[in-house]
Parts: structure tokens; sequence; C-alpha cells
């Protein structure tokens, strides 16, 4: 008897190709089904879809593609120094650039060193001041904390340099950076480009401010003109001093600036060094609480629900919130790393990992039971969230 067969998988209707290819949250299962077959992969150019899961990349280039895969090796991931966003950082001899290792596109940047750093100021600002400012930045070099691809025009840096974290502005393919030479500056540990204007987080007081920018006319080069303070009432959180820690966020969603409170109780260890060296072993215990910014009263007011289709990701060098619409994933949810804040004297020794927060009940789980990393060390980096575009 003759073996009958039906019509080739390649013939589903393009229709209903979108609506399977809608129920795959993870990025690399949609790369998979548009590597089927032309017609496949013509369906997953058609429609907007909702935006992919986050990419976890680890410190050895390992990738693991949300919200749950095998583990695989993005090579061009290796060497990255930093990442925001869709872009990873990378460092070379002559300056930096951004690669997203999705498209292949690249961007380049100033090196973040004496160097390539111009000190910028208002008028009110004494020019003494400033050359000071430059000579003692011969004896030191700037570290980054934080780097924001604000547009096409624009990138943000939060610079550790005399002995506080100020804002350095550059475009795309310039030579140096422009540093703000505030003499009173503010200490900012978290920053953002929301609605076309970038915003700068303090650490413990949590106060917001707007952060102008300026494009010199005589260079075309942008520059950080004024930091104005648009929040003054911190959330209320006093740690215990031997065993709270407080670590704060700031996110945009959905048009809106979230600053996302997490709150620790920690254990501690002995150093290698003694009790001079305590530091602190992952949480035993997290909470989150969730502000959004409300620009009108300039103050925070509390989040109690994001809601079922809506995911925070945090960590210092780059949070962001992602819609969802995947029974797969749970909503009203944030994801964070433990024991992998570099900014906090966490411990070498324990392992990092990935955990979830419910904003419905409190609870924290893990979506990665069987992954684990050590934290990054000196020159290495630290694990990141990848974001890919649809």
């Amino acid at each position: 008897m003759a073996e009958t067969t039906g019509p080739p998988w390649s013939d589903i209707p393009l229709d209903l190709a979108g609506k399977i290819l809608r129920h795959l949250p993870a990025h690399v299962d949609r790369l998979r089904f548009a590597a089927v077959c032309p017609q496949w992969r013509a369906a997953a150019r058609r429609g907007p879809l909702p935006p992919p899961m986050p990419m976890l990349l680890l410190p050895n280039a390992t990738v693991y593609s949300l919200p749950g895969s095998k583990p695989f090796h993005f090579p061009d991931c290796a060497g990255y120094t930093d990442a925001c966003g869709n872009w990873l950082v990378f460092s070379c001899d002559h300056g930096c650039f951004l690669m997203d290792p999705f498209s292949n596109a690249t961007v380049t940047i100033p090196a973040l060193s004496c160097d390539r750093i111009r000190y910028v100021g208002d008028p009110d600002v004494d020019e003494a001041y400033i050359e000071s400012m430059e000579m003692d930045a011969l004896m030191m070099e700037p570290i980054s904390y934080k780097l924001v691809f604000c547009s096409p025009h624009l990138v943000a840096a939060l610079v550790l340099l005399w002995g506080a974290t100020r804002i350095a502005v550059c475009q795309p393919g310039a030579t140096w950076w422009s540093v703000s030479a505030e003499s009173q500056c503010p200490h900012f540990v978290d920053m953002a480009f929301h609605q076309g204007k970038l915003y700068a987080l303090t650490g413990a007081d949590t106060l917001l401010f707007a952060i102008d920018i300026s494009m010199d006319h005589n260079t075309g080069h942008p520059w950080v003109s004024q930091m104005l303070q648009v929040i003054n009432n911190p959330p209320l959180f006093i740690p215990d001093p031997l065993t709270g820690l407080k670590m704060t966020y700031l996110v945009e969603a959905r048009g809106a600036l979230l600053v996302v409170l997490r709150k620790m109780q920690c254990r501690y260890a002995a150093g290698a060094t003694g009790l001079a060296a305590f530091e602190a072993v992952a949480g035993e215990q997290n909470e989150f609480e969730v502000f959004e910014a409300n620009f009108v009263q300039s103050q925070w007011t509390k989040v109690t629900v994001l809601g079922d289709d809506q995911i925070l990701f945090v960590r210092r060098r780059c949070s962001r919130s992602v819609c969802v619409s995947h029974d797969e994933v749970p909503g009203d949810s944030i994801f964070f790393l433990e024991n992998e804040d570099e900014d906090l004297h966490w411990s070498k020794v324990a392992s990092s990992s990935c955990s979830v927060y419910s904003m419905k009940d409190g609870k924290v789980s893990t979506p990665l039971p069987t992954v684990s990393w050590k934290r990054g060390r000196c020159n290495t980096p630290f694990a990141a969230w990848l974001f890919p575009q649809n």
C-alpha cells in the first residue's frame, strides 16, 4: 500500500504560523522557528510580535534565553566589559565600541580615560577649580559604573572621579567625553533615559534629578548644562545597621519612571583578612517595593501592581521593563541577580544566581534552578541582561 503524506509543514497558513510564533517568548526559539523554511521566516517578519524575553549573559559568554533554555555560547560576546540594552561594550587600546550581537551593528565611543575627558561647567564654576580637576585627573583613571545608549546622537555614563559619581556624555564616534564639573556633585547611583531626557538617582536618600544636555555651539559636542532636583521625598526605609542592605534601580516602564527598592537581610562572613574584611553573603531575604515618579507633585508614589503583562528586569548597570503576553511567563514580577551587583561588598566565595520576585505574594523563586556562576573579579565582566530587539 502506497504511503500517504499530508501537506508539508511549510504550507501552514501564515496567520497560523504567526499565532504559533506569538507563543514563543524566548528569542532563541524565534530564531529557530524562522530558520525552518522561507515560509516560516516570512511569517516571523509579518505583524508585530510581543517583545522577546531577555537573555542572561554570564561572564564566560554562556547565554540563557529566558524563560528557560539549554545554554549556548555567543562567540561574539567573548571579551565584553559591560552591557546596556541590546549593546555589548568592548574596550581596546584606542577606545571603546558598542556591538549589537544580534545584528552585528557597531558604534564607536571614546575610551573612559583621563586623556579622553573634557571638563565642562556652567559659567558660575570657577575656571581655576576646573583646571585643578584636570591636574588631579592626571593622577587617577575614571571608573565607569553605567553606560546608557540614549539615542544615535547621545551616550551617557556614570563615572567615579574625584570622590564623586559624575555624569559624562558624548556623541557616538566622538574622540572625547564631556564630564560635569560641579563642585558639589550629588552621589548618583543610577540613571535612565526617559521620554527624551536623562534622569539620575542618588543613593541613600533616593532623590531624582533631571539632567539637561546642551550642545556646544563651537564644537557640536553635548555637555551637562544643568542638574535639577525633581523628586525630593525618599521612600522610607531604614535598614538594620548590622544585617540590612538596600539597592535601588531606576527603570522606565510604559511611559512612567519607576524606582525599584530592594531590601535585603543578609548574613555576613569574615573575609580572608579577618574581621575588617566582612563581606555580605547572598541575601537570605529579599523584598521589593516599587515607586513611580510623580513629576506634578514632585514625589514618589507607591506602586503595588505592575500588571500581569509586565516584568521588570533590574541590574544597576541596566534595568528594563518587558511587556509579556505568554502563559509561560508570569507577569507582575521582578527578575534580579543574587550576589552580583558590583558596588556592594558581596562575598567572592558565594555563587551568583538569577531569581524572580512576585509582586502578588512576595515569594522569591528561581527560573533557572541549575544555573549559578562565580561573580566577576577584577578586570572581568559581571553577568548581564541582554535585551534583543524584535
